[in-house]
């Protein structure tokens, strides 16, 4: 039954639609159908044309309003499809831009699909403000005189500006961490503020935010604004990691020592370490205590596992050969 009434209703609708749009229209471009209907009645007095004009305008107004509110609506059908848009936007044309003989670092990140994808995110998000502004102008001009638009346009640009300037410096970040490629979807960041650090893969980005997943499973939701330093493990291969021990003085040479000669086999006996170890010292300084670095290449996002690996190692091996550690330095 509501099938059959809507389809009944739908020739009205439309007329209804379609006269919204012819006023709205009319008065956006300052062509005021009011003064028409003024026109076509010629009433004998001033007063006459007042009257008319009025009822002209009261007649027109719900109009205006279905304009309105076909703007509104047709912003929010494409927020709605915004992604679609995107996708469409960057669809074949730029997928036809790689050669299968080219190996993969001879292309930038935007045309890899999580580059495609962070690249849909961001023109989505380009057409759906565009939407909203344009329906927000297409309101605004159906009470405003076009002279005068630009400077309520202005002076609303100047409130919005002051009011929000968070928000406006989050897109402004957005914008550039995606277009400079800074991070794309899929790809695994650390972020550290003064007290909280976040680590996993990026799930999802639009202009203000950026969202990342955890290995716990938590979702973590970040400014683009404040996302100035952050550490990408998915633009390299390896990732360094430093272990430093405090060794005593007289037993600083056979530590030395036997790291080196644990060099060669280290990968099979440290977890996540992918290449042999290097033994250094990054303060240079000797005395009663030196403190002895390892320097380690793992995959990214292990840095950690492999750090703790280290030491668990070399506290066995230094405790067989009978090496001990300081507590701290000076230590007797």
């Amino acid at each position: 039954m509501r099938r059959l009434l809507l389809l009944l209703a739908s020739p009205l609708l439309l007329l209804l639609a379609f006269f919204s749009l012819l006023v709205g229209v009319s008065f956006y471009a300052e062509s005021n159908p009011a003064t028409f209907f003024v026109l076509a009645a010629a009433p004998a007095t001033v007063q006459g044309q007042r009257v008319l004009y009025l009822l002209a305008r009261g007649v027109l107004f719900p109009f205006q309003l279905g304009f309105i509110a076909l703007a509104f609506g047709a912003a929010l059908w494409v927020f709605r499809r915004r992604l679609r848009i995107g996708g469409w936007v960057l669809g074949e044309p730029m997928a036809g831009w790689r050669r299968r003989d080219e190996p993969d670092e001879a292309h930038p990140a935007v045309l890899r699909p999580e580059r495609r994808r962070t690249l849909q995110q961001l023109l989505g998000s380009i057409l759906a403000v565009l939407a909203l502004g344009a329906a927000t102008v297409l309101s605004i001009g159906q009470f405003v005189p076009r002279a005068d638009l630009a400077v309520v346009i202005a002076a609303l640009t100047s409130g919005l500006t002051w009011g929000a300037r968070l928000p406006i410096g989050d897109v402004l970040g957005g914008i550039s961490n995606i277009f400079e490629t800074n991070v794309s979807i899929g790809e695994r960041i650390r972020y550290k503020q003064v007290a909280e650090q976040v680590e996993g893969q990026v799930e999802d980005t639009d202009l203000r935010f950026l969202s990342v997943r955890a290995d716990s499973g938590e979702l973590t939701t970040i400014p683009h604004g404040e996302l100035r330093i952050f550490r990408n493990f998915s633009r390299s291969d390896t990732s360094g990691v430093y272990a430093t021990f405090p060794v005593r003085a007289p037993d600083l040479s056979r530590a030395v020592a036997l790291l080196t000669e644990l060099a060669d086999e280290s990968p099979t006996l440290a977890t996540h370490l992918v290449e042999p170890w290097h033994v250094m010292s990054l303060d240079g300084r000797l005395g009663d205590v030196t403190d002895v670095t390892l320097f380690g290449r793992t995959t990214p996002g292990f840095e950690d596992d492999l750090q703790l690996a280290l030491h668990a190692l070399v506290q066995v091996r230094f405790a067989a050969a009978e090496i001990s550690l300081a507590g701290q330095k000076g230590a007797a």
